[in-house]
Protein backbone atom coordinates (compact mmCIF):
# COMPACT_ATOMS: atom_id res chain seq x y z
CA UNK A 1 0.00 0.00 0.00
CA UNK A 2 1.51 3.38 -1.00
CA UNK A 3 1.54 6.43 1.31
CA UNK A 4 -1.54 8.05 -0.26
CA UNK A 5 -3.69 4.91 -0.09
CA UNK A 6 -2.47 4.25 3.47
CA UNK A 7 -3.65 7.72 4.56
CA UNK A 8 -6.96 7.13 2.81
CA UNK A 9 -7.41 3.81 4.59
CA UNK A 10 -6.75 5.38 7.97
CA UNK A 11 -9.17 8.21 7.24
CA UNK A 12 -11.81 5.55 6.58
CA UNK A 13 -11.28 4.05 10.00
CA UNK A 14 -8.71 1.28 9.65
CA UNK A 15 -6.95 0.33 12.89
CA UNK A 16 -4.47 2.94 14.07
CA UNK A 17 -2.45 0.72 16.39
CA UNK A 18 -0.36 -1.19 13.90
CA UNK A 19 3.40 -1.60 13.75
CA UNK A 20 5.40 1.59 13.66
CA UNK A 21 7.69 2.18 10.70
CA UNK A 22 11.23 1.09 11.36
CA UNK A 23 12.53 -1.16 14.12
CA UNK A 24 11.49 -0.15 17.65
CA UNK A 25 14.02 0.16 20.42
CA UNK A 26 14.14 -2.72 22.91
CA UNK A 27 11.75 -2.27 25.82
CA UNK A 28 14.51 -2.11 28.41
CA UNK A 29 16.19 0.78 26.61
CA UNK A 30 12.91 2.67 26.36
CA UNK A 31 12.18 2.08 30.04
CA UNK A 32 15.65 3.34 30.97
CA UNK A 33 15.19 6.46 28.85
CA UNK A 34 11.80 7.17 30.41
CA UNK A 35 13.14 6.61 33.92
CA UNK A 36 15.94 9.11 33.35
CA UNK A 37 13.59 11.64 31.76
CA UNK A 38 11.05 11.25 34.58
CA UNK A 39 13.68 11.81 37.28
CA UNK A 40 15.08 14.79 35.37
CA UNK A 41 11.60 16.34 35.21
CA UNK A 42 10.32 15.45 38.69
CA UNK A 43 13.32 15.63 41.03
CA UNK A 44 14.26 19.34 40.79
CA UNK A 45 12.72 21.24 43.69
CA UNK A 46 11.78 18.21 45.75
CA UNK A 47 14.14 19.26 48.55
CA UNK A 48 13.93 23.04 48.16
CA UNK A 49 10.15 23.51 47.78
CA UNK A 50 8.75 24.35 51.24
CA UNK A 51 5.99 22.36 52.88
CA UNK A 52 2.59 23.15 51.36
CA UNK A 53 -0.75 23.41 53.16
CA UNK A 54 -3.03 21.84 53.90
CA UNK A 55 -3.08 18.29 52.57
CA UNK A 56 0.66 17.73 52.32
CA UNK A 57 1.30 19.09 55.80
CA UNK A 58 -1.40 16.84 57.27
CA UNK A 59 0.01 13.72 55.59
CA UNK A 60 3.63 14.46 56.48
CA UNK A 61 2.91 15.27 60.11
CA UNK A 62 0.73 12.18 60.56
CA UNK A 63 3.49 10.00 59.07
CA UNK A 64 6.03 11.76 61.29
CA UNK A 65 3.90 10.98 64.34
CA UNK A 66 3.85 7.29 63.40
CA UNK A 67 7.61 7.35 63.81
CA UNK A 68 7.44 9.35 67.04
CA UNK A 69 4.86 7.12 68.71
CA UNK A 70 5.55 3.77 67.07
CA UNK A 71 1.81 3.41 66.40
CA UNK A 72 1.38 2.39 62.75
CA UNK A 73 -2.33 1.60 62.99
CA UNK A 74 -4.13 4.58 64.53
CA UNK A 75 -3.44 7.58 62.24
CA UNK A 76 -3.33 10.92 64.05
CA UNK A 77 -2.51 14.57 63.47
CA UNK A 78 -1.50 15.68 66.95
CA UNK A 79 -4.38 14.27 69.04
CA UNK A 80 -6.91 14.38 66.20
CA UNK A 81 -7.70 11.06 64.43
CA UNK A 82 -6.99 11.08 60.69
CA UNK A 83 -9.79 8.79 59.57
CA UNK A 84 -10.51 10.27 56.14
CA UNK A 85 -8.12 7.92 54.32
CA UNK A 86 -6.60 4.48 55.00
CA UNK A 87 -3.07 4.07 56.34
CA UNK A 88 -1.27 3.07 53.12
CA UNK A 89 0.41 6.33 52.20
CA UNK A 90 1.37 7.03 55.82
CA UNK A 91 3.05 3.62 56.00
CA UNK A 92 4.96 4.22 52.79
CA UNK A 93 6.11 7.70 53.87
CA UNK A 94 7.10 6.51 57.34
CA UNK A 95 8.91 3.52 55.83
CA UNK A 96 10.83 5.86 53.53
CA UNK A 97 11.92 7.86 56.59
CA UNK A 98 13.00 4.71 58.43
CA UNK A 99 14.87 3.26 55.46
CA UNK A 100 16.63 6.58 54.87
CA UNK A 101 18.27 6.28 58.30
CA UNK A 102 16.80 9.57 59.49
CA UNK A 103 13.81 8.04 61.26
CA UNK A 104 11.63 10.63 62.99
CA UNK A 105 14.21 13.31 62.17
CA UNK A 106 13.74 12.82 58.42
CA UNK A 107 13.64 16.06 56.41
CA UNK A 108 10.63 16.92 54.29
CA UNK A 109 12.08 15.65 51.01
CA UNK A 110 12.27 12.11 52.37
CA UNK A 111 8.49 12.08 52.86
CA UNK A 112 8.13 13.19 49.23
CA UNK A 113 10.10 10.26 47.80
CA UNK A 114 7.04 7.96 47.60
CA UNK A 115 5.28 10.54 45.42
CA UNK A 116 8.35 10.80 43.22
CA UNK A 117 8.47 7.00 42.92
CA UNK A 118 4.73 6.85 42.20
CA UNK A 119 5.05 9.42 39.41
CA UNK A 120 7.96 7.54 37.82
CA UNK A 121 5.97 4.30 38.00
CA UNK A 122 3.05 6.06 36.31
CA UNK A 123 5.31 6.98 33.40
CA UNK A 124 6.68 3.44 33.10
CA UNK A 125 3.25 1.80 33.24
CA UNK A 126 2.02 4.31 30.65
CA UNK A 127 4.79 3.03 28.40
CA UNK A 128 3.76 -0.55 29.11
CA UNK A 129 0.13 0.11 28.22
CA UNK A 130 1.08 2.00 25.06
CA UNK A 131 3.43 -0.78 23.97
CA UNK A 132 0.80 -3.41 24.77
CA UNK A 133 -1.98 -1.73 22.80
CA UNK A 134 0.31 -0.49 20.03
CA UNK A 135 4.07 -0.55 19.56
CA UNK A 136 7.17 0.17 21.59
CA UNK A 137 7.44 3.50 19.76
CA UNK A 138 3.88 4.37 20.74
CA UNK A 139 4.67 3.44 24.33
CA UNK A 140 7.72 5.70 24.33
CA UNK A 141 5.73 8.63 22.98
CA UNK A 142 2.98 8.02 25.55
CA UNK A 143 5.48 7.87 28.39
CA UNK A 144 7.13 11.11 27.33
CA UNK A 145 3.79 12.89 27.03
CA UNK A 146 2.68 11.64 30.44
CA UNK A 147 5.96 12.66 32.09
CA UNK A 148 5.74 16.19 30.72
CA UNK A 149 2.19 16.85 31.94
CA UNK A 150 1.98 19.68 34.47
CA UNK A 151 -0.29 17.91 36.95
CA UNK A 152 1.94 14.87 37.36
CA UNK A 153 4.90 17.22 37.77
CA UNK A 154 3.13 18.80 40.74
CA UNK A 155 1.99 15.56 42.34
CA UNK A 156 5.51 14.08 42.03
CA UNK A 157 6.81 16.76 44.40
CA UNK A 158 4.04 16.75 47.02
CA UNK A 159 3.88 14.21 49.85
CA UNK A 160 0.30 13.01 49.59
CA UNK A 161 -1.66 10.14 48.08
CA UNK A 162 -2.25 10.96 44.43
CA UNK A 163 0.96 9.98 42.64
CA UNK A 164 1.20 6.62 44.39
CA UNK A 165 -2.54 6.03 44.04
CA UNK A 166 -2.31 6.64 40.28
CA UNK A 167 0.61 4.22 40.09
CA UNK A 168 -1.72 1.52 41.46
CA UNK A 169 -4.40 2.47 38.92
CA UNK A 170 -1.86 2.27 36.09
CA UNK A 171 -0.54 -1.07 37.36
CA UNK A 172 -4.07 -2.49 37.35
CA UNK A 173 -4.83 -1.07 33.89
CA UNK A 174 -1.54 -2.43 32.55
CA UNK A 175 -2.36 -5.92 33.83
CA UNK A 176 -5.87 -5.58 32.44
CA UNK A 177 -4.52 -4.48 29.04
CA UNK A 178 -2.18 -7.48 28.95
CA UNK A 179 -5.11 -9.79 29.59
CA UNK A 180 -7.24 -7.90 27.06
CA UNK A 181 -4.83 -8.39 24.14
CA UNK A 182 -4.37 -12.10 24.87
CA UNK A 183 -6.70 -13.87 22.41
CA UNK A 184 -6.61 -17.06 24.48
CA UNK A 185 -7.50 -15.18 27.68
CA UNK A 186 -5.13 -17.47 29.53
CA UNK A 187 -4.48 -17.04 33.24
CA UNK A 188 -1.06 -15.59 34.04
CA UNK A 189 0.23 -15.65 37.60
CA UNK A 190 2.60 -12.63 37.32
CA UNK A 191 0.00 -10.53 35.49
CA UNK A 192 -2.84 -11.40 37.84
CA UNK A 193 -0.64 -10.97 40.91
CA UNK A 194 0.13 -7.45 39.69
CA UNK A 195 -3.55 -6.70 39.13
CA UNK A 196 -4.77 -7.84 42.54
CA UNK A 197 -1.79 -6.40 44.38
CA UNK A 198 -2.50 -3.05 42.74
CA UNK A 199 -6.14 -3.30 43.79
CA UNK A 200 -5.22 -4.10 47.39
CA UNK A 201 -2.53 -1.43 47.71
CA UNK A 202 -4.86 1.07 46.04
CA UNK A 203 -7.53 0.38 48.65
CA UNK A 204 -4.99 0.87 51.44
CA UNK A 205 -3.96 4.20 49.94
CA UNK A 206 -7.30 5.77 49.03
CA UNK A 207 -10.15 3.36 49.46
CA UNK A 208 -12.25 2.38 46.44
CA UNK A 209 -10.68 4.58 43.73
CA UNK A 210 -8.40 1.97 42.12
CA UNK A 211 -11.05 -0.80 42.12
CA UNK A 212 -13.61 1.70 40.81
CA UNK A 213 -11.58 2.81 37.80
CA UNK A 214 -10.18 -0.61 36.89
CA UNK A 215 -13.53 -2.26 37.61
CA UNK A 216 -15.39 0.11 35.31
CA UNK A 217 -12.89 -0.62 32.53
CA UNK A 218 -13.43 -4.34 33.04
CA UNK A 219 -17.22 -4.03 33.12
CA UNK A 220 -17.44 -1.90 29.96
CA UNK A 221 -15.07 -4.15 28.00
CA UNK A 222 -16.89 -7.30 29.15
CA UNK A 223 -20.26 -5.76 28.25
CA UNK A 224 -19.05 -5.01 24.74
CA UNK A 225 -17.65 -8.51 24.34
CA UNK A 226 -20.77 -10.03 25.92
CA UNK A 227 -18.45 -12.38 27.72
CA UNK A 228 -16.91 -12.88 31.16
CA UNK A 229 -13.74 -14.35 29.65
CA UNK A 230 -11.63 -11.31 30.55
CA UNK A 231 -12.87 -11.46 34.14
CA UNK A 232 -12.19 -15.19 34.40
CA UNK A 233 -8.66 -14.74 33.03
CA UNK A 234 -7.86 -12.65 36.12
CA UNK A 235 -8.39 -15.61 38.49
CA UNK A 236 -11.01 -13.65 40.46
CA UNK A 237 -11.56 -16.03 43.38
CA UNK A 238 -7.89 -16.35 44.21
CA UNK A 239 -7.33 -12.69 43.41
CA UNK A 240 -10.08 -11.37 45.66
CA UNK A 241 -8.88 -13.64 48.47
CA UNK A 242 -5.35 -12.27 48.07
CA UNK A 243 -6.63 -8.68 47.94
CA UNK A 244 -8.61 -9.20 51.15
CA UNK A 245 -5.53 -10.70 52.77
CA UNK A 246 -3.76 -7.42 52.06
CA UNK A 247 -6.44 -5.05 53.31
CA UNK A 248 -8.46 -6.82 56.00
CA UNK A 249 -5.84 -6.95 58.80
CA UNK A 250 -5.55 -3.18 58.99
CA UNK A 251 -9.28 -2.61 58.42
CA UNK A 252 -10.10 -4.95 61.30
CA UNK A 253 -7.46 -3.36 63.53
CA UNK A 254 -8.52 0.24 62.87
CA UNK A 255 -12.17 -0.68 63.18
CA UNK A 256 -11.49 -2.18 66.61
CA UNK A 257 -9.24 0.65 67.82
CA UNK A 258 -11.51 3.45 66.57
CA UNK A 259 -14.71 1.80 67.70
CA UNK A 260 -16.00 1.97 64.14
CA UNK A 261 -15.27 5.71 63.87
CA UNK A 262 -12.89 5.15 60.93
CA UNK A 263 -15.66 3.70 58.75
CA UNK A 264 -18.22 6.35 59.69
CA UNK A 265 -15.77 9.16 58.92
CA UNK A 266 -13.97 7.69 55.90
CA UNK A 267 -17.12 6.42 54.21
CA UNK A 268 -19.99 8.38 55.69
CA UNK A 269 -18.42 11.82 56.02
CA UNK A 270 -15.50 11.96 53.60
CA UNK A 271 -16.45 9.78 50.61
CA UNK A 272 -20.24 10.16 50.60
CA UNK A 273 -19.95 13.77 51.70
CA UNK A 274 -17.86 14.59 48.62
CA UNK A 275 -20.44 12.95 46.41
CA UNK A 276 -23.34 14.91 47.88
CA UNK A 277 -21.79 18.34 48.42
CA UNK A 278 -18.67 20.33 47.63
CA UNK A 279 -16.42 19.86 50.66
CA UNK A 280 -13.86 22.45 51.80
CA UNK A 281 -15.02 25.00 49.19
CA UNK A 282 -14.21 22.63 46.32
CA UNK A 283 -17.68 22.27 44.86
CA UNK A 284 -18.09 22.80 41.12
CA UNK A 285 -20.63 21.97 38.39
CA UNK A 286 -20.27 19.07 35.93
CA UNK A 287 -17.77 19.81 33.17
CA UNK A 288 -15.30 21.58 35.45
CA UNK A 289 -12.83 18.70 35.38
CA UNK A 290 -12.75 18.86 31.60
CA UNK A 291 -12.19 22.61 31.64
CA UNK A 292 -9.46 22.52 34.28
CA UNK A 293 -7.71 19.60 32.54
CA UNK A 294 -7.02 21.86 29.56
CA UNK A 295 -4.50 23.59 31.80
CA UNK A 296 -3.36 20.87 34.20
CA UNK A 297 -2.83 18.31 31.41
CA UNK A 298 -0.74 20.74 29.31
CA UNK A 299 1.05 20.03 26.97
CA UNK A 300 -0.85 16.78 26.44
CA UNK A 301 -4.12 18.72 26.40
CA UNK A 302 -2.94 20.53 23.26
CA UNK A 303 -2.94 17.29 21.25
CA UNK A 304 -5.62 15.21 22.97
CA UNK A 305 -8.76 16.93 21.55
CA UNK A 306 -7.50 16.65 17.97
CA UNK A 307 -6.52 13.02 18.53
CA UNK A 308 -10.00 12.22 19.86
CA UNK A 309 -11.57 13.74 16.76
CA UNK A 310 -9.21 11.94 14.41
CA UNK A 311 -9.71 8.46 15.93
CA UNK A 312 -13.48 8.71 16.30
CA UNK A 313 -13.99 6.49 13.26
CA UNK A 314 -11.68 3.91 14.84
CA UNK A 315 -13.49 3.90 18.18
CA UNK A 316 -14.53 0.27 17.76
CA UNK A 317 -10.97 -0.88 17.26
CA UNK A 318 -9.98 -2.94 20.34
CA UNK A 319 -7.07 -0.72 21.44
CA UNK A 320 -9.11 2.48 21.18
CA UNK A 321 -12.14 0.94 22.84
CA UNK A 322 -10.03 -0.17 25.80
CA UNK A 323 -8.92 3.44 26.33
CA UNK A 324 -12.51 4.65 26.02
CA UNK A 325 -13.61 2.07 28.60
CA UNK A 326 -10.85 3.34 30.89
CA UNK A 327 -11.59 7.06 30.61
CA UNK A 328 -15.24 7.73 29.85
CA UNK A 329 -17.23 5.98 32.62
CA UNK A 330 -14.85 7.03 35.39
CA UNK A 331 -14.57 10.62 34.15
CA UNK A 332 -18.36 10.93 34.01
CA UNK A 333 -18.64 9.74 37.60
CA UNK A 334 -16.08 12.27 38.81
CA UNK A 335 -17.87 15.03 36.90
CA UNK A 336 -21.09 14.05 38.70
CA UNK A 337 -19.43 14.15 42.14
CA UNK A 338 -20.03 17.54 43.79
CA UNK A 339 -16.52 17.95 45.20
CA UNK A 340 -13.92 18.54 42.50
CA UNK A 341 -10.15 18.83 42.67
CA UNK A 342 -7.78 18.73 39.67
CA UNK A 343 -6.03 15.59 40.92
CA UNK A 344 -9.24 13.54 40.83
CA UNK A 345 -8.94 12.94 37.07
CA UNK A 346 -5.17 12.35 37.04
CA UNK A 347 -5.65 8.54 36.66
CA UNK A 348 -7.20 9.17 33.22
CA UNK A 349 -4.36 11.32 31.90
CA UNK A 350 -2.15 8.35 30.86
CA UNK A 351 -5.01 6.91 28.79
CA UNK A 352 -5.15 10.17 26.84
CA UNK A 353 -1.35 10.06 26.46
CA UNK A 354 -1.61 6.55 24.99
CA UNK A 355 -4.42 7.66 22.67
CA UNK A 356 -2.33 10.55 21.34
CA UNK A 357 0.72 8.29 21.04
CA UNK A 358 -1.16 5.66 19.05
CA UNK A 359 -2.44 8.37 16.75
CA UNK A 360 1.00 9.90 16.23
CA UNK A 361 2.66 6.54 15.79
CA UNK A 362 0.20 5.41 13.13
CA UNK A 363 -0.01 8.68 11.23
CA UNK A 364 -3.66 9.27 12.14
CA UNK A 365 -2.47 12.49 13.77
CA UNK A 366 0.23 14.72 12.35
CA UNK A 367 1.17 17.74 10.29
CA UNK A 368 -1.08 16.72 7.40
CA UNK A 369 -4.20 16.84 9.56
CA UNK A 370 -6.58 19.79 9.69
CA UNK A 371 -6.18 21.83 12.85
CA UNK A 372 -2.72 20.46 13.62
CA UNK A 373 -0.86 23.76 13.28
CA UNK A 374 -3.37 25.59 15.46
CA UNK A 375 -3.23 22.90 18.14
CA UNK A 376 0.55 22.70 18.40
CA UNK A 377 0.77 26.50 18.49
CA UNK A 378 -0.67 26.30 22.01
CA UNK A 379 2.52 24.61 23.19
CA UNK A 380 4.32 27.88 22.54
CA UNK A 381 1.41 29.88 23.96
CA UNK A 382 1.36 27.83 27.16
CA UNK A 383 5.12 28.03 27.64
CA UNK A 384 5.13 31.82 27.23
CA UNK A 385 2.07 32.48 29.41
CA UNK A 386 3.06 30.22 32.28
CA UNK A 387 6.77 31.08 32.21
CA UNK A 388 6.26 34.83 32.31
CA UNK A 389 3.10 34.51 34.42
CA UNK A 390 5.10 32.89 37.20
CA UNK A 391 7.56 35.77 37.06
CA UNK A 392 4.77 38.35 37.23
CA UNK A 393 3.30 36.60 40.28
CA UNK A 394 6.76 36.55 41.89
CA UNK A 395 7.14 40.28 41.26
CA UNK A 396 3.70 41.04 42.75
CA UNK A 397 4.24 39.09 45.97
CA UNK A 398 7.96 39.61 46.48
CA UNK A 399 8.18 43.20 45.29
CA UNK A 400 11.12 42.55 43.00
CA UNK A 401 11.95 40.49 39.95
CA UNK A 402 14.09 37.35 39.84
CA UNK A 403 16.77 37.48 37.18
CA UNK A 404 17.08 33.68 37.29
CA UNK A 405 13.32 33.44 36.80
CA UNK A 406 13.33 35.84 33.86
CA UNK A 407 16.18 34.00 32.16
CA UNK A 408 14.35 30.74 32.75
CA UNK A 409 11.14 32.15 31.27
CA UNK A 410 12.98 33.26 28.13
CA UNK A 411 14.53 29.80 27.73
CA UNK A 412 11.20 28.06 28.32
CA UNK A 413 9.48 30.36 25.83
CA UNK A 414 12.15 29.57 23.24
CA UNK A 415 11.74 25.85 23.79
CA UNK A 416 7.96 26.18 23.48
CA UNK A 417 8.24 28.10 20.22
CA UNK A 418 10.74 25.56 18.90
CA UNK A 419 8.43 22.69 19.86
CA UNK A 420 5.51 24.29 18.03
CA UNK A 421 7.54 24.94 14.91
CA UNK A 422 9.05 21.45 14.82
CA UNK A 423 5.67 19.79 15.25
CA UNK A 424 3.96 22.10 12.76
CA UNK A 425 6.53 21.14 10.11
CA UNK A 426 6.11 17.41 10.80
CA UNK A 427 9.40 16.89 12.67
CA UNK A 428 7.86 14.69 15.35
CA UNK A 429 11.02 13.53 17.13
CA UNK A 430 12.47 17.02 17.48
CA UNK A 431 9.06 18.43 18.37
CA UNK A 432 8.49 15.93 21.17
CA UNK A 433 11.98 16.49 22.55
CA UNK A 434 11.45 20.25 22.61
CA UNK A 435 8.00 19.79 24.17
CA UNK A 436 9.40 17.67 26.98
CA UNK A 437 12.22 20.16 27.47
CA UNK A 438 9.77 23.08 27.64
CA UNK A 439 7.62 21.25 30.21
CA UNK A 440 10.70 20.33 32.22
CA UNK A 441 11.87 23.93 32.06
CA UNK A 442 8.55 25.14 33.47
CA UNK A 443 8.75 22.63 36.33
CA UNK A 444 12.32 23.71 37.08
CA UNK A 445 11.35 27.37 36.90
CA UNK A 446 8.38 26.99 39.21
CA UNK A 447 9.45 24.38 41.77
CA UNK A 448 13.22 24.89 41.96
CA UNK A 449 13.69 28.60 41.24
CA UNK A 450 10.70 30.87 41.85
CA UNK A 451 8.57 29.17 44.51
CA UNK A 452 11.45 28.42 46.92
CA UNK A 453 12.69 32.01 46.48
CA UNK A 454 9.24 33.52 47.13
CA UNK A 455 9.83 33.85 50.86
CA UNK A 456 6.65 35.88 51.36
CA UNK A 457 4.63 32.75 50.59
CA UNK A 458 6.06 30.47 53.28
CA UNK A 459 5.04 31.95 56.62
CA UNK A 460 5.42 28.68 58.54
CA UNK A 461 9.07 28.36 57.48
CA UNK A 462 9.76 31.95 58.50
CA UNK A 463 8.13 31.36 61.87
CA UNK A 464 10.23 28.23 62.42
CA UNK A 465 13.40 30.20 61.67
CA UNK A 466 12.30 33.00 64.01
CA UNK A 467 11.54 30.54 66.83
CA UNK A 468 14.96 28.90 66.39
CA UNK A 469 16.62 32.29 66.72
CA UNK A 470 14.77 33.50 69.85
CA UNK A 471 14.16 30.35 71.91
CA UNK A 472 15.92 30.17 75.24
CA UNK A 473 15.66 26.44 75.85
CA UNK A 474 15.78 23.30 73.75
CA UNK A 475 12.04 22.52 73.83
CA UNK A 476 9.91 25.59 74.52
CA UNK A 477 6.13 25.28 74.79
CA UNK A 478 4.96 26.88 71.55
CA UNK A 479 1.47 28.33 71.03
CA UNK A 480 0.13 29.85 67.81
CA UNK A 481 -2.84 32.22 67.68
CA UNK A 482 -4.50 33.53 64.53
CA UNK A 483 -2.71 31.20 62.11
CA UNK A 484 -3.86 27.60 62.11
CA UNK A 485 -2.15 26.03 59.09
CA UNK A 486 -0.97 22.46 59.81
CA UNK A 487 2.50 23.17 58.42
CA UNK A 488 3.26 24.98 61.70
CA UNK A 489 3.03 21.65 63.55
CA UNK A 490 5.61 19.91 61.36
CA UNK A 491 7.88 22.96 61.40
CA UNK A 492 7.55 23.83 65.11
CA UNK A 493 6.96 20.40 66.66
CA UNK A 494 4.14 17.97 67.35
CA UNK A 495 3.39 19.66 70.68
CA UNK A 496 2.66 23.01 69.05
CA UNK A 497 -0.63 24.39 70.36
CA UNK A 498 -2.81 26.03 67.69
CA UNK A 499 -5.35 27.79 69.80
CA UNK A 500 -7.12 30.95 70.97
CA UNK A 501 -5.57 33.95 72.69
CA UNK A 502 -6.82 32.97 76.20
CA UNK A 503 -5.53 29.39 75.85
CA UNK A 504 -2.18 30.62 74.55
CA UNK A 505 -1.92 33.03 77.47
CA UNK A 506 -2.62 30.20 79.89
CA UNK A 507 0.09 28.03 78.31
CA UNK A 508 2.48 30.99 78.38
CA UNK A 509 1.87 31.51 82.11
CA UNK A 510 2.06 27.85 83.10
CA UNK A 511 5.37 27.00 81.38
CA UNK A 512 8.77 28.21 82.51
CA UNK A 513 10.03 28.23 78.90
CA UNK A 514 7.41 29.26 76.36
CA UNK A 515 6.93 31.04 73.06
CA UNK A 516 3.62 32.52 71.98
CA UNK A 517 3.19 33.36 68.29
CA UNK A 518 0.27 35.76 68.08
CA UNK A 519 -1.20 37.49 65.04
CA UNK A 520 -1.19 41.28 65.30
CA UNK A 521 -4.97 41.50 65.46
CA UNK A 522 -4.99 39.08 68.44
CA UNK A 523 -2.31 40.90 70.43
CA UNK A 524 -4.69 42.82 72.68
CA UNK A 525 -6.70 39.72 73.51
CA UNK A 526 -3.52 37.79 74.33
CA UNK A 527 -2.14 40.52 76.59
CA UNK A 528 -5.49 40.95 78.33
CA UNK A 529 -5.74 37.21 78.94
CA UNK A 530 -2.28 37.26 80.51
CA UNK A 531 -3.69 39.61 83.15
CA UNK A 532 -0.55 41.71 83.01
CA UNK A 533 -1.80 44.81 81.25
CA UNK A 534 0.34 47.06 83.46
CA UNK A 535 3.50 45.21 82.48
CA UNK A 536 2.47 43.82 79.12
CA UNK A 537 5.27 41.81 77.49
CA UNK A 538 6.71 43.13 74.28
CA UNK A 539 7.22 40.90 71.25
CA UNK A 540 10.85 40.00 70.65
CA UNK A 541 10.35 39.44 66.91
CA UNK A 542 7.84 40.21 64.18
CA UNK A 543 7.29 38.02 61.13
CA UNK A 544 5.10 39.02 58.19
CA UNK A 545 4.15 36.86 55.28
CA UNK A 546 1.57 34.77 53.50
CA UNK A 547 0.72 31.13 53.17
CA UNK A 548 0.36 29.59 49.72
CA UNK A 549 -3.02 28.30 50.87
CA UNK A 550 -5.24 31.39 50.83
CA UNK A 551 -2.47 34.00 50.30
CA UNK A 552 -3.70 36.10 53.25
CA UNK A 553 -1.09 38.56 54.52
CA UNK A 554 -0.45 38.12 58.25
CA UNK A 555 1.80 39.81 60.78
CA UNK A 556 2.83 37.48 63.60
CA UNK A 557 4.35 38.63 66.92
CA UNK A 558 6.65 36.39 68.95
CA UNK A 559 6.51 36.60 72.76
CA UNK A 560 9.19 34.70 74.67
CA UNK A 561 9.37 33.52 78.29
CA UNK A 562 11.55 33.84 80.26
Amino acid sequence: MDEQSDKQARAEGEPISGKAPGRPWPHLVNLLVLTLVAFALFAPGISSLPLTDRDEALYVQASHQMLETGDWVDIRFQDEPRYKKPAGIYWIQAAAAELSGYGKDAPLWIYRLPSLAGAVLMVLFTYGIGATLGTARAGLIAGLLAASTMLIGFEARIAKTDAMLCATVLAAEFALARAYVDPARARSLPRNALFWTAMGVGILIKGPITPLIAGLTLVVVSARERSAALWRSLSPLKGIAFMLLLVLPWLIAIGWISGGAFFSKAVGQDMLGKVASGQESHGAPPGMHLLVALGTFWPLSVLAPLAIVQVWKARREPAIFFLIAWVVPGWLIFEAVATKLPNYVLPFMPALAVLVALSLDSGALGAARRGWRISVAFIAVGAVLVGFGLNIAFLIYQGHASWQGLVGAVIVAGLGVAASRFLASGRLRSGLAATVAAAGGLMLLGYAILLPAARQLWLSDDLAEAVASVRRCDAPAVSVVGYGEPSTVFRLGTGTLRTTAPAAAEAFRMNDCAIAIVSANNREAFVTALGEADKAPEPVATVSGRNLNGMKLRTMLLFVKP
